[in-house]
This record gives C-alpha cells, structure tokens and sequence, in this order.
C-alpha cells in the first residue's frame, strides 16, 4: 500500500498516470529477470524503455538505486576471485568519466543525450547480434577508452556495464574472475555515482524516490524469477531476445529524439 502510495505521489510530482507507473514497473521487473539470468543488462534494458515514460534525469537516479541494491544482494558473493589489478587499471580512467558524465547528465538537454543513448545502444547490440562470439583478447592500455567511455555512459546512461564486460572480458579468461571482477566493478561505481548524483541535486527531484520505493519490489520480483529460470533458459537465447528488443528501443529514441532537434 506504501509503495503504491509512494508511485502515485511520483505520478503527480512527474505527470506520469497510473498506468504509466504500473508499465514502469513492468520494465524493471523484466530488467531484473534479464539480471537475474545473466548477471548483467538490467539498466541496459531498464533505461531505454524507462525514458519514454519518464525524463531521463528521473529514470537514471532511479535505475540507480535499483542497481546498488541488486549488486549489494548478489554482486560480492566471491571477492576472493575478484582481479584488483584490472580494476585498478581501469579506476582513473573510469573516474575521469564518471566526473564528466555527471557534468554532462545535469547540464546537457535531455533530447541530445536520448539520441546519443539511441546511437550508442544501436551500434552496440547490431555489434553483438552480429559477432556471436567469445570477446577477444586486448591489451591493457586499452583500460584508458573503455575506463573513461564506460565511466561517460555510466554516469549519464547507468549503461557503461557493455564496455567494462569488453575490457574484463578480453583481459580475463577465468569465467569465476571475470564474473566476480564485473560484478564489483559496477558495484562500486554505483557507490560513486550515488555521492556523485547526491552532490550535483539530481536526489532533490521529488519524483525520483518515491517512483524508486515502489520499483524495489518490481525489481526484487524480476531477480528472483531470473535466478530461478537461470538453469531453465540458455543465457545464449535470452541474450538474443535481448538485443533485439533493445535494437527496436534504441531506433525508436532515434527517431523521437532527431524530429526534436532538427526539426
């Protein structure tokens, strides 16, 4: 009943109705059972879709808090295979992004930034239904572009876990190690991005946690369904769907977003 309570107080703070609130909650229990199953792709599917019901500067702080209470449930299981020093390879660089992401996030008009999430998004998964296969080894100076393009993205988009599983990916073989070195990756910059976001106001937007309040339960519910059908559906076929459905979200940003500002 609270939470309801809290989504309509949302809905008022925002313009959003109640059916808006209620497909909302359908997005990110579907983002978490995405999570649940593979471990990752929650706010990757989440903001995309969220961002046609909502501003972009209300779905990214919420996704937020959705996402450090997910990693703070099942991301730190097994730090002991956790690998410090690509993390620390990629910590500056990563850093240097977050702090120009966050500059970008507050200051930029939405419009722009939803037509760059749509490229971006685009480019991504065309390239991953595409290649099909395991990422290839790359060397260590490559923690310098990916560190501080998935810091960007992270911070303005909550979408920068792509490039970090790139690096990690092609620099870790031992699925235990990389799986655990992802995992408090984006836990820790979820931390950050929390003082970050808490500094620059973007926590003083009324809508942002009552709407967060009533998608904890949508998200619990989502992770816990994806957990329980992990050994039931192939991570492969869910990753297909899943770039598919993100394709036609990414090219439909696109399209709303260019008649906006070119128009």
């Amino acid at each position: 009943m609270t939470a309801w309570l809290n989504a309509q107080i949302a809905a008022c703070a925002i313009g959003m109705g109640v059916s808006s609130i209620a497909v909302a909650g359908g997005v990110v229990a579907i983002a978490y059972l995405v999570y649940g199953l593979t471990g990752f792709g929650s706010s990757i599917v989440a903001i995309p879709l969220l961002t046609q019901l909502v501003p972009l500067r209300t779905a990214t702080p919420v996704m937020l808090v959705l996402d450090l209470v997910a990693g703070m449930l099942v991301g730190m299981r097994n730090l002991k295979s956790v690998q410090m020093r690509e993390l620390t390879r990629l910590g500056p660089w990563l850093c240097i992004g977050l702090l120009l992401g966050v500059s970008v996030l507050v200051s930029v008009p939405e419009k722009p930034l939803e037509l760059l999430l749509g490229v971006c998004l685009l480019t991504y998964s065309l390239w991953r239904v595409s290649s099909r296969g395991e990422f290839r080894e790359i060397g260590g100076r490559w923690a310098l572009p990916l560190g501080f393009f998935g810091g960007c993205l992270t911070a303005v988009f909550g979408t920068g876990g792509p490039v970090y599983t790139i690096y990690l990916a092609g620099r870790l073989r031992d699925p235990d190690q990389r799986r655990a070195t992802i995992s408090t990756l984006l836990t820790a910059t979820a931390v950050a991005r929390l003082i970050l976001f808490t500094a620059s106001g973007l926590y003083k937007n009324p809508a942002v946690l009552p709407l967060a309040s009533f998608m904890l339960p949508c998200g619990a519910m989502g992770l816990f369904v994806g957990a329980r059908l992990r050994s039931v559906i192939s991570a492969p076929r869910v990753l297909t769907l899943l770039w598919s459905v993100l394709i036609a979200a990414a090219a439909n940003l696109i399209i709303r977003s260019v008649p906006v500002l070119f128009g």
